[in-house]
């Protein structure tokens, strides 16, 4: 168990650290496409890599927000039971979405293996930038175990 939650922390650590990064490149491809569509020759490539490490920083980040309960939530109805009852929803939620991460994570994979073009504008394979998809299911499916255990060690 300790090593699954160091696991869990070590990868929302390093989706954090990625994600700045990503943002940060995408402030920087912009400014230089602003700044080159202005006075010379616009690039070719910036709006395509943009593009890309904004669709990975957001598959990355909502990992960061699953794993610190950021998602936004209706508990209306979770709030009407007894607080035993609550952890054993919570539980259950936290179970079903392992099962659905496991899921996405397998046809995200299969999808990627089918990818065999090219990007337009930057010599990139297509299922590098599809493989956002299996790769946060894995980070996403190792926090809902991580979270689930935590339910089901509290409950005891």
């Amino acid at each position: 168990m300790k090593a699954l939650v160091k696991l869990s922390n070590a990868l929302d650590k390093i989706c954090g650290v990625s994600i700045a990064v990503m943002l940060a490149l995408m402030v920087v491809f912009t400014i230089a496409q602003v700044v080159c569509r202005t006075w010379f020759t616009s690039l070719s490539w910036s709006e395509e890599a943009t593009r890309f490490l904004l669709i990975w920083s957001t598959f990355l980040g909502a990992s960061c927000v699953y794993r610190h309960n950021g998602n936004i939530a209706i508990t209306v109805i979770q709030d009407l039971f007894a607080p035993r009852t609550k952890k054993n929803l919570r539980a259950l939620i936290h179970a079903l979405c392992f099962v659905l991460f496991c899921v996405l994570c397998y046809y995200g994979f299969l999808y990627c293996s089918r990818q065999v073009r090219t990007a337009s504008a930057i010599p990139v394979k297509m299922k590098y930038i599809y493989m956002c998809l299996p790769v946060s299911m894995i980070i996403m499916s190792i926090h809902a175990a991580v979270m689930l255990l935590e339910e089901l060690k509290e409950k005891k």
